[in-house]
């Protein structure tokens, strides 16, 4: 299998300006660039330049992954629009990282599997997670807690089993499809996304918002400042106007749940997965059950129907093919109601019948009925 790499950068707040295209356009002879999106990808060969520097530069967001198994994302903030002290109980050296960088914060999700990787077939894009970035500026850190859990899964080895978990954010149990593309794409164990958003609590509708009192409470000099950014276009200043008003708003802040060790939630995912398989098997028991009484109703038009299919249809693998999943149900049949010395009686007498068809009875010698 050959080496497979995608680079893909976007912009969010603004779009590049036909000098800042023809920029990133000189980056590489392998890169396909418009005004919101580069995108880079190799089967031989490396990007030779920085992607967090081409991120700081040009766009907003960036995603990467190689078919041996790294994944990395990143997002570009204004510097200031995200609260450091809330999400560094989510940091982890190498793989969650905050930096700020010139007049921006570059948060980094760097996935690098410790033995070497494994191979993938699948395949995403940036557009797949692109509204991630939003709902980071908008204090959701459901990204960061799941991210969490992937880094302190990926290998265990450098994680204690003590190892606490950081806060869980509301809504772990109702994902959007962005979260949902990050837990299959990053090869998150389900049953342990569901195992930690059992402590989270369900988000509270968000009410309309009156601005007009906090607004008040801004000084005539922030509120110029405020309107110059607003009217040369700054993407950041809308965000930043409402953080900034959101401090003049009473918060509610609810008590925290208990925090559990890795421990707690690899055995609590252990026992959600044990009980899920055990529902299926119940499931898949009543299916089959429904389908046999079904089929004992029929049974003696199916053995007609198999006869049928071999004195009447052409001597082709196909027509054997469907006479052999009939009779298949009827050894199923046979095994629910307990006559499987009737089964191979009958099936004995269609392999006298049709014993000169060696690829029919080669069908019924796999499988031991002759």
């Amino acid at each position: 299998m050959s080496e497979y790499q995608y680079h893909e950068w976007q912009a969010v707040d603004r779009l590049l300006t036909p000098e800042e295209q023809s920029a990133v356009n000189g980056l590489s002879s392998h890169i396909d660039v418009t005004a919101n999106r580069a995108v880079v990808t190799y089967h031989w060969s490396d990007f030779r330049h920085d992607p967090k520097q081409v991120l700081l530069k040009y766009f907003d967001a960036y995603f990467y992954w190689a078919n041996w198994g790294r994944l990395r994302l990143m997002f570009r903030f204004p510097k200031g629009l995200l609260e450091e002290n809330d999400i560094s109980p989510y940091l982890l050296d190498e793989y969650i990282t905050l930096e700020t960088m010139e007049d921006h914060q570059i948060l980094d999700l760097d996935f690098y599997p410790p033995d070497g990787g494994w191979w993938t077939e699948d395949e995403a894009i940036l557009s797949h997670f692109i509204h991630l970035r939003s709902d980071l500026l908008a204090g959701d850190y459901r990204l960061l807690y799941l991210a969490w859990l992937r880094a302190v899964t990926i290998d265990r080895s450098i994680f204690r089993a003590e190892t606490l978990e950081p806060p869980v954010p509301a809504d772990l149990k109702q994902l959007n499809p962005s979260l949902r593309n990050f837990i299959r794409f990053f090869g998150l164990d389900i049953f342990l996304v569901q195992a930690a958003a059992e402590a989270s609590p369900d988000r509270k509708e968000a009410e309309s918002l009156d601005y007009r009192k906090p607004i008040e409470r801004l000084s005539r000099a922030e509120c110029n400042e405020f309107l110059v950014r607003l009217a040369e276009g700054d993407p950041s200043a809308g965000p930043a106007l409402r953080k900034r008003l959101a401090g003049f708003l009473p918060t509610e802040r609810p008590h925290p749940p208990e925090r559990r060790t890795l421990q707690q939630l690899l055995k609590r995912a252990k026992e959600l997965e044990i009980a899920e398989k055990k529902r299926q098997a119940a499931e898949a028991r009543r299916k089959h059950i429904a389908e046999m009484q079904s089929l004992a109703k029929r049974e003696a038009e199916v053995w007609q129907q198999v006869e049928s299919l071999l004195e009447n249809g052409r001597r082709i693998a196909s027509v054997y093919d469907e006479a052999t999943a009939l009779l298949e149900k009827l050894q199923q049949l046979s095994e629910f109601q307990n006559t499987q010395s009737v089964f191979r009686a009958r099936l004995r007498q269609l392999a006298q019948k049709f014993a000169s068809r060696p690829a029919l009875i080669g069908r019924w010698e796999s499988r031991g009925w002759v």
